[in-house]
C-alpha cells in the first residue's frame, strides 16, 4: 500500500478526532478554570491526536513508515502516562472534597472503623510474592550447572532466605503505613 494513501487516512482520523481535541484544547486554555485532572486529561488527548497527524505527516513526508509507527507509539505512551496521571489526580481530588463536605457537617466526622484484615491480607501478599520468587531464584540455583550439588544447595538455601526475609520487611513496612 502506498503510504499516501495511509497518510490520507490518518489525516481523515485526525479530522475526525475534533470532538475530542477541541474541547480538551479548550480545557488547556481555561488554566486554573479547571482542575488539575481535567487540565492533565486534556494534555493526554492533545498529545495523543497532535502525535497522530504528526506520524500522519511522516509518512507523506518519508518513504519509510517506522518513524511514523514510532513516532504514534511515542505519543500514545504518554497519551496513556498523562491518563493514568490524571485518574490519580482525579481520586486525590474527590478525596479531598469529600473531606470538605464532611468537615461541613454540625457534628464531628465519624472514622471508619479500621480492620486489621486489610493489612493482613497486604501482608499476606507480601508473603506469598516473596516465597515464590525466593522458591524460583533456590530453584534456579539449583539447576544451574556450576560447582557441586553441596555448595548449589547452601547458595540456594542461603539466597531463598535472604529473598523471603527481605520480602517479609518489606510487608511489615507496607503494614505499618
Amino acid at each position: 500500500m502506498n503510504h499516501s494513501v495511509l497518510a490520507i487516512a490518518t489525516a481523515a482520523l485526525t479530522a475526525g478526532g475534533c470532538v475530542w481535541y477541541l474541547p480538551a484544547i479548550a480545557d488547556l486554555q481555561a488554566g486554573a478554570d479547571r482542575p488539575r485532572s481535567t487540565r492533565t486529561a486534556a494534555a493526554a488527548c492533545v498529545l495523543g491526536w497532535a502525535t497522530l497527524a504528526l506520524a500522519g505527516g511522516l509518512l507523506l513526508a518519508l518513504g519509510d513508515w517506522r518513524p511514523a509507527a514510532q513516532l504514534a507509539l511515542a505519543g500514545l505512551v504518554g497519551g496513556v502516562a498523562l491518563w493514568l496521571r490524571a485518574l490519580r489526580e482525579r481520586r486525590v481530588e474527590q478525596r479531598e472534597a469529600d473531606e470538605r463536605w464532611i468537615a461541613l457537617d454540625a457534628g464531628p466526622a465519624p472514622r471508619p472503623p479500621r480492620s486489621g484484615r486489610s493489612s493482613a491480607v497486604g501482608l499476606a501478599g507480601w508473603l506469598v510474592v516473596g516465597a515464590a520468587v525466593a522458591s524460583l531464584g533456590a530453584a534456579a540455583v539449583l539447576l544451574s550447572g556450576g560447582g557441586t550439588a553441596g555448595t548449589r544447595a547452601a547458595l540456594a538455601a542461603g539466597s531463598g532466605v535472604g529473598v523471603a526475609l527481605l520480602f517479609l520487611a518489606m510487608g511489615l513496612r507496607s503494614v505499618r503505613r
